[in-house]
């Protein structure tokens, strides 16, 4: 599972469901970018709600940023950071490897569904006149 965390309060999460034909990037190296765009015209409510310009500049910053993973160097084969940032069953040498973590707790579930239902604006899950046959992981995903 890859979860996406503000302040330990789940607002993304990602589930491997390999075995349901749904790709997951387990052996790749991943990064997390941010960006301020325009989407006013399908993104806000399918377009009803529209960006304020006269707020301009936005800025996008980070406070206190963390990411606690597996440093994957560029200098190092894909493989041996897949390797090297894996641990066997036997060996969990990883804090994100136990089990506990391969699922969201009922407070965390609770969490998401809050987050989703106040803050989320756009669900291409949702978005029939862009995908109109519903993305497969979008079929699976328990926090539609």
């Amino acid at each position: 599972m890859i979860r996406f965390l503000v302040d330990e309060t789940p607002i993304r999460v990602h589930t491997n469901m390999e075995h349901k034909g749904i790709p997951f990037p387990k052996d790749q190296p991943m990064g997390v970018y941010s960006s301020i765009w325009n989407a006013d015209d399908w993104a806000t409510q399918g377009g009803r709600v529209k960006t304020d310009w006269s707020h301009a500049p936005f800025i996008a910053t980070y406070k206190a940023f963390e990411i606690n993973a597996c440093e994957c160097p560029m200098s190092v084969a894909a493989m041996d950071n897949t390797k090297r940032c894996s641990s066997s069953s036997d060996d969990k040498k990883f804090w994100w490897d136990e089990p506990n973590l391969s699922v969201l707790n009922l407070h965390q579930s609770h969490q998401l569904m809050w987050v989703r239902a106040k803050h989320m604006v756009y669900d291409y899950c949702n978005d029939v006149s862009r995908f109109p046959i519903t993305p497969l992981e979008c079929v699976h995903h328990r926090h539609n």
